[in-house]
């Protein structure tokens, strides 16, 4: 089990510990699709360069979406930086944890049948 240290005590914020943040509508999605996309450092901790990634490039596309679908603190952090589109062309190509594909697949069946 992963350790991430926080400032509010939690010890423990993978993906299979607690539930993951999951709006209510993809259309309130209204991330880029292109460029460069800078995660929050909760996100990937260390210097500012391993969190920027390249939406041009389809391995860091791939690796920013799985990174925000895992560690997204909130509804207004995906909203942010998820694309509709994207999120849709890519989700049959993302490695995700059984719960984070199970709980959004609930909320979205039209991702399950793409």
């Amino acid at each position: 089990m992963p350790y991430v240290a926080t400032r509010d005590g939690r010890q423990h914020r993978g993906p299979n510990d607690r539930a993951p943040s999951v709006p209510d509508r993809l259309d309130d999605l209204h991330g880029h699709s292109v460029g460069m996309l800078e995660l929050p450092r909760h996100m990937a901790t260390g210097h500012r360069s391993r969190r920027l990634m390249n939406l041009d490039d389809p391995a860091q596309q791939r690796q920013a979406y799985q990174t925000v679908l895992c560690q997204a603190a909130d509804c207004c952090e995906v909203n942010d930086l998820l694309n509709p589109g994207v999120l849709r062309r890519l989700w049959r190509h993302l490695h995700l944890p059984v719960k984070v594909r199970s709980e959004w697949e609930k909320r979205h069946p039209a991702l399950a049948a793409a």
